[in-house]
């Protein structure tokens, strides 16, 4: 009968036991069920079905995150989900959507990693990588993957990602290829880091930055594209500048390219290569329409 009575006491405390965690689960943790957990005695975790998971900051819902299987383990805070949808809104006017095979979070820390990731930012753009960590907390998001990156003039591929929702800042670290759209046609370019200003609507390319046209190839160490409503207004490319069309190379330390105005204006020593002959001036125009060079204020002529 004492053994009986034992086995009893033991049954019931282990009850007990789940509806406690269970309990801490729901109210303390934000997460609700809606289909019945169970245990997972193996890996000492609680597992739900179909589960919502949120966090809040300053009373508000910042981050939600759906589940169709989530354990959440007993003795350390970590929760590990499948089939994972999400929306982040670190600003009243950001959504950002996202969308995952499996992932892993840390309840406490706000923090966690999906694989498998595809992302959509205020409908305007899409990306794609093979896992992202995510930093709720503090609104950074960052992988070492590839990346694919597709908007509505923006293609981007790249390797290394870190995005700062706080900053409005989207970072690519190496190996940067795409193009952009423009009302003058597609340019393709390269380069070794890409920059997104997301609140000034501008891009940042350096390092060996190529950018190429259907007539003329542009080459810097850094570029900024400036745009707005979706269109470039203009791009400025410093460092060791090097404009190539039909033959002839531009070269200069400066250069800007007026989108409306369809040309280049190249400053800072520049100069024109053609024909093994060179000319500076102080500064060269080129016309987009006709692919013609203009120096203003040629100063001296040299023959090779």
């Amino acid at each position: 009968m004492k053994d009986r009575n034992i086995i009893v006491y033991a049954a019931l405390g282990f009850v007990a036991l789940c509806l406690l965690f269970a309990l801490y689960f729901f109210f303390f943790k934000k997460p609700f069920k809606l289909n019945a957990p169970y245990i997972d005695d193996q890996r000492q975790a609680i597992v739900f079905k179909d589960v919502r998971y949120s966090g809040e900051k300053k009373g508000i819902v910042d981050w939600e995150i759906k589940s169709r299987v989530a354990r959440k383990f007993i003795d350390k805070p970590i929760v590990e989900m499948e089939d994972i949808e999400g929306i982040y809104k670190p600003k009243p006017d950001i959504a950002v959507l996202f969308k995952g095979t499996v992932g892993s979070m840390d309840t406490e820390a706000e923090k966690g990693s999906v694989e498998y990731v595809d992302i959509v930012y205020k409908n305007s753009y899409t990306l794609k990588t093979r896992f992202m960590v995510f930093d709720f907390r503090n609104g950074i998001t960052s992988t070492t993957a590839p990346v694919d990156i597709k908007g509505v003039k923006l293609t981007l591929m790249g390797i290394g990602m870190t995005a700062d929702t706080n900053k409005e800042t989207v970072r690519i670290e190496k190996d940067i290829t795409g193009y952009i759209i423009t009302e003058k046609g597609r340019y393709r370019f390269q380069s070794d880091s890409f920059l997104y200003l997301l609140k000034d609507n501008t891009y940042v390319l350096a390092g060996r930055v190529v950018m190429k046209g259907e007539e003329m190839n542009l080459l810097c160490d850094k570029l900024v594209i400036f745009s707005s409503n979706n269109e470039v207004d203009k791009v400025d490319a410093t460092g060791k500048v090097r404009l190539i069309s039909k033959g002839t190379i531009a070269k200069s330390e400066k250069a800007v390219y007026h989108f409306k105005d369809d040309r280049i204006v190249l400053t800072e020593g520049p100069k024109i290569l053609k024909n093994n002959v060179e000319m500076e001036g102080e500064s060269i125009m080129y016309n987009i329409s006709n692919g013609k060079f203009f120096i203003n204020k040629p100063k001296t002529r040299i023959e090779k």
